[in-house]
Protein backbone atom coordinates (compact mmCIF):
# COMPACT_ATOMS: atom_id res chain seq x y z
CA UNK A 1 0.00 0.00 0.00
CA UNK A 2 1.49 2.58 -1.17
CA UNK A 3 0.35 5.22 1.53
CA UNK A 4 2.19 3.33 3.99
CA UNK A 5 5.97 3.93 2.87
CA UNK A 6 6.01 7.39 4.91
CA UNK A 7 5.46 5.79 8.28
CA UNK A 8 9.15 3.81 7.65
CA UNK A 9 12.19 4.57 8.86
CA UNK A 10 15.53 3.24 6.93
CA UNK A 11 16.21 -0.31 8.59
CA UNK A 12 18.95 -0.20 11.39
CA UNK A 13 22.24 -1.80 11.99
CA UNK A 14 20.51 -4.22 14.65
CA UNK A 15 20.67 -7.23 12.02
CA UNK A 16 23.07 -9.98 13.00
CA UNK A 17 26.08 -11.19 11.88
CA UNK A 18 24.96 -14.35 10.75
CA UNK A 19 23.94 -13.63 6.91
CA UNK A 20 22.30 -10.42 5.48
CA UNK A 21 18.17 -9.70 5.65
CA UNK A 22 17.43 -9.43 1.97
CA UNK A 23 15.78 -6.55 0.54
CA UNK A 24 12.21 -7.84 -1.63
CA UNK A 25 12.50 -6.34 -4.97
CA UNK A 26 9.52 -3.89 -5.42
CA UNK A 27 8.81 -4.93 -9.26
CA UNK A 28 8.74 -8.67 -8.07
CA UNK A 29 6.27 -7.89 -5.05
CA UNK A 30 4.22 -5.74 -7.35
CA UNK A 31 4.36 -8.50 -10.22
CA UNK A 32 4.32 -11.87 -8.63
CA UNK A 33 3.76 -11.50 -5.12
CA UNK A 34 2.77 -15.11 -3.98
CA UNK A 35 5.70 -16.07 -6.10
CA UNK A 36 7.84 -13.46 -4.37
CA UNK A 37 6.72 -14.13 -0.85
CA UNK A 38 7.71 -18.27 -1.54
CA UNK A 39 10.87 -17.52 -3.05
CA UNK A 40 12.01 -15.69 -0.09
CA UNK A 41 9.95 -17.27 2.71
CA UNK A 42 12.13 -20.69 1.80
CA UNK A 43 15.33 -19.35 3.00
CA UNK A 44 14.49 -16.21 5.35
CA UNK A 45 12.10 -15.80 8.55
CA UNK A 46 11.49 -12.29 7.08
CA UNK A 47 12.57 -9.47 5.01
CA UNK A 48 12.84 -5.69 4.31
CA UNK A 49 10.57 -4.17 2.06
CA UNK A 50 11.80 -2.14 -0.79
CA UNK A 51 10.77 1.11 0.79
CA UNK A 52 12.28 0.44 4.69
CA UNK A 53 10.15 -1.93 7.06
CA UNK A 54 10.56 -5.63 8.14
CA UNK A 55 7.65 -8.52 6.53
CA UNK A 56 7.44 -11.75 8.05
CA UNK A 57 6.95 -14.10 5.92
CA UNK A 58 6.37 -18.10 8.14
CA UNK A 59 2.70 -18.99 9.54
CA UNK A 60 4.18 -19.71 12.94
CA UNK A 61 5.85 -16.77 13.31
CA UNK A 62 3.37 -14.52 11.91
CA UNK A 63 0.69 -16.56 14.47
CA UNK A 64 2.94 -15.92 17.44
CA UNK A 65 3.80 -12.10 16.70
CA UNK A 66 0.51 -11.62 15.95
CA UNK A 67 0.17 -12.50 19.83
CA UNK A 68 3.33 -10.32 20.56
CA UNK A 69 2.64 -7.60 22.92
CA UNK A 70 6.24 -5.92 21.51
CA UNK A 71 4.45 -5.51 18.32
CA UNK A 72 2.13 -2.76 18.93
CA UNK A 73 -1.25 -0.95 16.44
CA UNK A 74 -0.02 1.65 14.52
CA UNK A 75 -2.50 4.44 16.54
CA UNK A 76 -1.99 7.36 14.64
CA UNK A 77 1.50 6.78 12.68
CA UNK A 78 -0.47 6.51 9.26
CA UNK A 79 -2.38 9.86 9.09
CA UNK A 80 0.17 11.32 10.61
CA UNK A 81 2.94 10.48 8.29
CA UNK A 82 0.18 11.54 5.42
CA UNK A 83 0.13 14.98 6.93
CA UNK A 84 -3.64 14.37 8.69
CA UNK A 85 -3.88 15.65 11.80
CA UNK A 86 -7.38 16.49 12.02
CA UNK A 87 -10.95 15.59 10.45
CA UNK A 88 -12.98 12.41 9.68
CA UNK A 89 -10.53 9.91 8.71
CA UNK A 90 -8.18 10.89 11.11
CA UNK A 91 -10.33 10.59 13.93
CA UNK A 92 -11.08 7.10 12.78
CA UNK A 93 -7.47 5.84 13.93
CA UNK A 94 -7.55 8.71 17.05
CA UNK A 95 -10.39 6.81 18.42
CA UNK A 96 -10.42 3.27 16.97
CA UNK A 97 -9.87 0.23 18.77
CA UNK A 98 -7.91 -1.68 15.90
CA UNK A 99 -5.49 1.05 15.73
CA UNK A 100 -5.50 1.41 19.33
CA UNK A 101 -3.45 -0.36 22.41
CA UNK A 102 -3.22 -1.48 26.15
CA UNK A 103 -5.99 -0.41 28.13
CA UNK A 104 -7.90 2.11 25.71
CA UNK A 105 -8.29 -1.16 23.38
CA UNK A 106 -9.22 -3.33 25.32
CA UNK A 107 -11.97 -0.86 26.97
CA UNK A 108 -13.25 0.19 23.17
CA UNK A 109 -13.12 -3.33 22.44
CA UNK A 110 -14.93 -4.95 25.66
CA UNK A 111 -17.59 -2.61 24.50
CA UNK A 112 -18.35 -3.65 21.26
CA UNK A 113 -17.78 -7.65 21.47
CA UNK A 114 -20.78 -6.74 24.08
CA UNK A 115 -23.16 -5.52 21.18
CA UNK A 116 -21.94 -8.21 18.67
CA UNK A 117 -23.55 -11.00 20.14
CA UNK A 118 -24.52 -14.05 18.64
CA UNK A 119 -28.37 -13.24 18.51
CA UNK A 120 -26.86 -9.42 16.19
CA UNK A 121 -24.40 -12.15 13.99
CA UNK A 122 -27.21 -13.86 12.80
CA UNK A 123 -29.39 -11.22 12.41
CA UNK A 124 -26.45 -9.51 10.02
CA UNK A 125 -26.72 -12.96 8.51
CA UNK A 126 -30.16 -12.27 7.11
CA UNK A 127 -30.36 -9.19 6.00
CA UNK A 128 -27.28 -10.24 3.99
CA UNK A 129 -29.06 -13.43 2.47
CA UNK A 130 -31.83 -11.18 1.62
CA UNK A 131 -29.55 -8.22 0.19
CA UNK A 132 -27.84 -10.60 -1.88
CA UNK A 133 -31.06 -11.95 -3.21
CA UNK A 134 -32.09 -8.25 -4.31
CA UNK A 135 -28.69 -7.80 -5.98
CA UNK A 136 -28.95 -10.96 -8.11
CA UNK A 137 -32.90 -10.52 -8.89
CA UNK A 138 -31.94 -7.17 -10.07
CA UNK A 139 -29.49 -8.49 -12.60
CA UNK A 140 -30.45 -11.93 -13.70
CA UNK A 141 -32.36 -11.17 -16.81
CA UNK A 142 -29.24 -9.63 -18.04
CA UNK A 143 -27.42 -12.97 -17.92
CA UNK A 144 -23.69 -11.47 -16.93
CA UNK A 145 -22.78 -9.77 -13.63
CA UNK A 146 -20.04 -7.43 -12.78
CA UNK A 147 -19.09 -8.97 -9.90
CA UNK A 148 -16.84 -6.55 -8.03
CA UNK A 149 -19.11 -3.49 -8.65
CA UNK A 150 -22.59 -4.91 -8.81
CA UNK A 151 -22.13 -7.41 -6.40
CA UNK A 152 -19.25 -7.95 -3.86
CA UNK A 153 -18.83 -4.07 -3.49
CA UNK A 154 -22.54 -3.64 -2.59
CA UNK A 155 -23.31 -6.48 -0.39
CA UNK A 156 -21.34 -6.36 2.51
CA UNK A 157 -22.79 -2.50 2.83
CA UNK A 158 -26.50 -3.55 2.46
CA UNK A 159 -26.43 -5.84 4.94
CA UNK A 160 -24.94 -3.18 7.53
CA UNK A 161 -27.44 -1.04 6.23
CA UNK A 162 -29.87 -2.92 6.98
CA UNK A 163 -28.23 -3.85 10.45
CA UNK A 164 -27.78 -0.73 11.44
CA UNK A 165 -31.55 0.90 10.23
CA UNK A 166 -30.82 3.10 7.71
CA UNK A 167 -33.53 3.63 5.65
CA UNK A 168 -34.07 1.69 2.35
CA UNK A 169 -33.92 5.25 0.56
CA UNK A 170 -30.52 6.36 2.04
CA UNK A 171 -28.82 3.13 1.31
CA UNK A 172 -27.42 4.09 -2.26
CA UNK A 173 -25.70 7.27 -0.90
CA UNK A 174 -24.83 4.98 2.33
CA UNK A 175 -23.18 2.13 -0.11
CA UNK A 176 -21.19 5.19 -2.47
CA UNK A 177 -20.16 7.19 0.77
CA UNK A 178 -18.72 3.90 2.32
CA UNK A 179 -17.06 2.75 -1.03
CA UNK A 180 -15.73 6.11 -1.39
CA UNK A 181 -14.23 6.02 2.49
CA UNK A 182 -12.69 2.87 2.22
CA UNK A 183 -10.50 3.42 -0.99
CA UNK A 184 -8.28 5.33 1.62
CA UNK A 185 -6.84 1.55 2.70
CA UNK A 186 -6.54 0.74 -0.64
CA UNK A 187 -3.38 0.12 -2.37
CA UNK A 188 -1.79 3.41 -4.50
CA UNK A 189 -3.58 5.97 -2.52
CA UNK A 190 -3.65 9.46 -3.89
CA UNK A 191 -4.84 12.84 -2.64
CA UNK A 192 -7.99 13.45 -4.78
CA UNK A 193 -9.04 9.86 -3.36
CA UNK A 194 -7.48 11.55 0.01
CA UNK A 195 -10.03 14.00 -0.08
CA UNK A 196 -13.13 12.30 -1.18
CA UNK A 197 -12.50 9.51 1.79
CA UNK A 198 -12.41 12.52 4.56
CA UNK A 199 -15.48 13.86 2.88
CA UNK A 200 -17.31 10.41 2.65
CA UNK A 201 -16.05 9.45 6.17
CA UNK A 202 -17.63 12.53 7.67
CA UNK A 203 -20.91 11.87 6.20
CA UNK A 204 -20.78 8.38 7.49
CA UNK A 205 -20.21 9.14 10.61
CA UNK A 206 -22.92 11.87 10.57
CA UNK A 207 -25.54 9.00 9.35
CA UNK A 208 -24.78 6.98 12.05
CA UNK A 209 -25.08 10.28 14.71
CA UNK A 210 -28.54 10.73 12.98
CA UNK A 211 -29.56 7.23 13.55
CA UNK A 212 -29.01 7.19 17.34
CA UNK A 213 -31.47 10.24 17.64
CA UNK A 214 -34.18 8.28 15.65
CA UNK A 215 -36.80 6.36 17.29
CA UNK A 216 -36.90 2.75 16.46
CA UNK A 217 -39.75 0.34 16.99
CA UNK A 218 -38.21 -2.53 15.31
CA UNK A 219 -36.03 -5.09 17.18
CA UNK A 220 -33.76 -5.46 14.03
CA UNK A 221 -33.18 -1.57 13.96
CA UNK A 222 -32.27 -1.14 17.54
CA UNK A 223 -28.33 -1.90 17.18
CA UNK A 224 -27.11 1.57 16.71
CA UNK A 225 -29.39 3.46 19.66
CA UNK A 226 -28.71 -0.02 22.04
CA UNK A 227 -24.96 0.11 21.36
CA UNK A 228 -24.03 3.74 21.35
CA UNK A 229 -26.18 4.14 24.87
CA UNK A 230 -24.43 1.03 27.09
CA UNK A 231 -21.08 2.51 25.43
CA UNK A 232 -21.88 5.81 27.06
CA UNK A 233 -23.12 4.59 30.22
CA UNK A 234 -21.43 1.58 30.85
CA UNK A 235 -18.19 1.67 29.76
CA UNK A 236 -17.86 5.26 29.95
CA UNK A 237 -16.99 5.97 26.10
CA UNK A 238 -16.78 9.56 24.62
CA UNK A 239 -19.49 10.23 21.96
CA UNK A 240 -17.21 10.73 19.32
CA UNK A 241 -15.24 7.02 20.89
CA UNK A 242 -19.10 5.12 20.69
CA UNK A 243 -19.22 6.69 16.86
CA UNK A 244 -16.01 5.56 15.69
CA UNK A 245 -16.08 2.01 16.59
CA UNK A 246 -19.28 1.78 14.37
CA UNK A 247 -17.27 3.47 11.53
CA UNK A 248 -14.56 0.87 11.74
CA UNK A 249 -17.13 -1.98 12.11
CA UNK A 250 -18.36 -1.05 8.56
CA UNK A 251 -14.95 -0.47 7.29
CA UNK A 252 -13.70 -3.97 8.68
CA UNK A 253 -17.28 -5.15 7.59
CA UNK A 254 -17.11 -4.56 4.01
CA UNK A 255 -13.71 -3.67 2.40
CA UNK A 256 -11.97 -7.06 3.14
CA UNK A 257 -14.79 -8.91 2.63
CA UNK A 258 -15.18 -7.30 -0.80
CA UNK A 259 -12.50 -8.82 -2.01
CA UNK A 260 -12.98 -11.83 -0.43
CA UNK A 261 -16.46 -12.22 -1.82
CA UNK A 262 -14.60 -11.59 -5.38
CA UNK A 263 -12.11 -14.24 -4.70
CA UNK A 264 -14.26 -16.90 -3.65
CA UNK A 265 -16.46 -16.84 -6.52
CA UNK A 266 -13.63 -16.55 -8.71
CA UNK A 267 -11.17 -19.22 -7.80
CA UNK A 268 -14.30 -21.53 -7.52
CA UNK A 269 -15.36 -20.97 -10.76
CA UNK A 270 -12.01 -21.18 -12.16
CA UNK A 271 -12.15 -24.95 -10.82
CA UNK A 272 -15.56 -26.70 -12.30
CA UNK A 273 -15.12 -29.45 -10.45
CA UNK A 274 -15.03 -27.47 -7.04
CA UNK A 275 -18.19 -24.85 -8.03
CA UNK A 276 -20.30 -27.89 -9.18
CA UNK A 277 -19.52 -29.60 -5.79
CA UNK A 278 -20.66 -26.36 -3.61
CA UNK A 279 -23.60 -26.18 -6.11
CA UNK A 280 -24.61 -29.50 -5.40
CA UNK A 281 -23.91 -29.33 -1.60
CA UNK A 282 -24.58 -26.47 0.56
CA UNK A 283 -22.33 -28.01 3.25
CA UNK A 284 -19.12 -27.24 0.92
CA UNK A 285 -20.36 -23.65 1.52
CA UNK A 286 -18.35 -22.97 4.59
CA UNK A 287 -14.64 -24.92 3.66
CA UNK A 288 -14.77 -23.10 0.59
CA UNK A 289 -15.03 -19.51 2.10
CA UNK A 290 -12.19 -20.95 4.32
CA UNK A 291 -10.28 -22.02 1.52
CA UNK A 292 -10.37 -18.75 -0.65
CA UNK A 293 -10.13 -17.08 2.60
CA UNK A 294 -6.21 -18.85 3.13
CA UNK A 295 -5.56 -18.72 -0.70
CA UNK A 296 -6.22 -15.04 -1.88
CA UNK A 297 -7.00 -13.05 1.85
CA UNK A 298 -8.46 -9.55 1.01
CA UNK A 299 -5.95 -8.06 4.31
CA UNK A 300 -2.99 -8.42 2.80
CA UNK A 301 -1.09 -8.43 6.22
CA UNK A 302 -1.24 -7.37 9.68
CA UNK A 303 0.61 -4.07 10.21
CA UNK A 304 2.10 -2.99 13.28
CA UNK A 305 5.05 -1.17 14.83
CA UNK A 306 7.74 -2.89 16.91
CA UNK A 307 8.57 -1.31 20.56
CA UNK A 308 11.40 -3.68 21.06
CA UNK A 309 14.23 -5.71 19.49
CA UNK A 310 12.67 -9.23 18.47
CA UNK A 311 14.66 -12.29 18.02
CA UNK A 312 13.18 -14.85 14.99
CA UNK A 313 15.76 -17.68 14.70
CA UNK A 314 18.97 -15.81 14.10
CA UNK A 315 18.08 -12.12 12.84
CA UNK A 316 16.63 -9.59 14.34
CA UNK A 317 13.27 -7.59 13.97
CA UNK A 318 14.84 -3.89 15.42
CA UNK A 319 12.33 -1.60 17.69
CA UNK A 320 10.87 1.76 15.91
CA UNK A 321 10.47 -0.09 13.12
CA UNK A 322 7.02 -0.96 10.59
CA UNK A 323 6.56 -4.66 10.49
CA UNK A 324 3.72 -6.42 8.56
CA UNK A 325 2.85 -9.84 9.49
CA UNK A 326 1.74 -10.64 5.68
CA UNK A 327 -1.11 -13.27 6.10
CA UNK A 328 -0.45 -14.03 2.24
CA UNK A 329 2.67 -15.69 2.88
CA UNK A 330 1.96 -17.31 5.88
CA UNK A 331 -1.26 -18.98 4.69
CA UNK A 332 0.70 -20.48 1.85
CA UNK A 333 3.85 -21.75 4.27
CA UNK A 334 5.01 -24.92 2.55
CA UNK A 335 5.92 -25.61 6.46
CA UNK A 336 1.87 -25.57 7.22
CA UNK A 337 -0.22 -26.53 3.86
CA UNK A 338 0.19 -29.64 1.57
CA UNK A 339 0.20 -28.17 -2.20
CA UNK A 340 -0.34 -24.75 -0.40
CA UNK A 341 -0.93 -23.22 -4.36
CA UNK A 342 -3.47 -25.49 -4.99
CA UNK A 343 -7.04 -24.16 -4.30
CA UNK A 344 -8.62 -27.33 -2.61
CA UNK A 345 -11.77 -26.88 -0.79
CA UNK A 346 -11.29 -30.64 0.44
CA UNK A 347 -7.89 -29.92 2.55
CA UNK A 348 -7.71 -30.79 5.85
CA UNK A 349 -5.49 -27.90 7.27
CA UNK A 350 -8.37 -25.70 6.36
CA UNK A 351 -8.76 -24.77 9.91
CA UNK A 352 -5.59 -22.92 10.00
CA UNK A 353 -7.38 -19.86 7.55
CA UNK A 354 -8.42 -19.06 11.00
CA UNK A 355 -5.28 -16.63 11.43
CA UNK A 356 -6.93 -14.61 8.67
CA UNK A 357 -8.76 -12.44 11.17
CA UNK A 358 -5.73 -12.37 13.18
CA UNK A 359 -4.53 -13.20 16.47
CA UNK A 360 -4.66 -12.10 20.34
CA UNK A 361 -5.70 -9.08 21.66
CA UNK A 362 -6.23 -7.67 17.76
CA UNK A 363 -7.65 -10.56 16.73
CA UNK A 364 -10.79 -9.71 14.23
CA UNK A 365 -14.21 -8.81 17.42
CA UNK A 366 -16.61 -9.64 13.75
CA UNK A 367 -14.67 -12.31 12.43
CA UNK A 368 -18.55 -14.39 12.70
CA UNK A 369 -19.73 -11.36 10.85
CA UNK A 370 -17.27 -12.25 7.97
CA UNK A 371 -17.73 -15.50 7.60
CA UNK A 372 -21.30 -14.86 7.38
CA UNK A 373 -20.87 -12.21 5.08
CA UNK A 374 -18.83 -14.47 3.08
CA UNK A 375 -21.07 -17.63 3.38
CA UNK A 376 -24.31 -16.43 2.54
CA UNK A 377 -22.97 -14.52 -0.81
CA UNK A 378 -21.34 -17.57 -1.78
CA UNK A 379 -24.95 -19.19 -1.21
CA UNK A 380 -26.88 -16.85 -2.96
CA UNK A 381 -25.11 -17.74 -5.93
CA UNK A 382 -24.75 -21.01 -5.70
CA UNK A 383 -28.10 -21.47 -5.36
CA UNK A 384 -29.15 -18.44 -7.84
CA UNK A 385 -26.60 -19.45 -10.82
CA UNK A 386 -25.41 -22.79 -10.74
CA UNK A 387 -24.76 -22.93 -13.82
CA UNK A 388 -22.85 -19.49 -14.06
CA UNK A 389 -19.39 -19.51 -15.28
CA UNK A 390 -15.99 -17.59 -15.14
CA UNK A 391 -15.91 -14.65 -18.28
CA UNK A 392 -13.09 -12.73 -17.51
CA UNK A 393 -10.87 -13.23 -14.41
CA UNK A 394 -9.82 -11.17 -11.73
CA UNK A 395 -6.30 -9.40 -11.02
CA UNK A 396 -5.83 -8.72 -7.20
CA UNK A 397 -3.59 -5.31 -6.11
CA UNK A 398 -1.76 -5.40 -2.99
CA UNK A 399 0.43 -7.10 -0.68
CA UNK A 400 0.87 -4.49 2.68
CA UNK A 401 -2.48 -4.34 4.61
CA UNK A 402 -6.06 -4.26 2.24
CA UNK A 403 -6.55 -5.91 -1.49
CA UNK A 404 -7.92 -4.58 -4.35
CA UNK A 405 -9.19 -6.40 -7.34
CA UNK A 406 -10.06 -5.56 -10.86
CA UNK A 407 -13.40 -6.35 -12.45
CA UNK A 408 -14.87 -9.94 -12.50
CA UNK A 409 -17.37 -10.75 -15.07
CA UNK A 410 -19.58 -13.92 -14.60
CA UNK A 411 -21.95 -15.14 -17.18
CA UNK A 412 -25.34 -17.51 -17.30
CA UNK A 413 -28.01 -18.06 -19.62
CA UNK A 414 -31.04 -16.37 -18.19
Amino acid sequence: MGSLAPVIKEPTTMLDKVSPVPVVPLEDLESDPHGTFRRFRDAHPFAIMPLGGYIVLRYDDVASLARDPRLRATEIALPAQLGITNGALFDIFEHGMLTANGDVHRRRRSALSRALVENVAQRYRAHVRRSAQVLLDSTYAEGELRLVRDYAAKLPAMGLASLLGIPNLEVPAFIRDVEAMNAFFRPDVTPEIVAAAEAAAGRVRHTIEELAGRNHDERDNDFVPAYLDAAQNQQGHSRIEALIQIVQLIIGGTESIRIAIVAQTANLMAHPRLWNSVCADPKLVAPAVSEALRFEPGIAGLVRISTDDILIGEHVLPAGELVVLSLMSALRDERKFERPDDFDIFRQDGGLSNLVFGAGAHKCIADAFGRAALEEALSALTERLPHACLVRPPVFQGYVFVRASSECRIAWVP
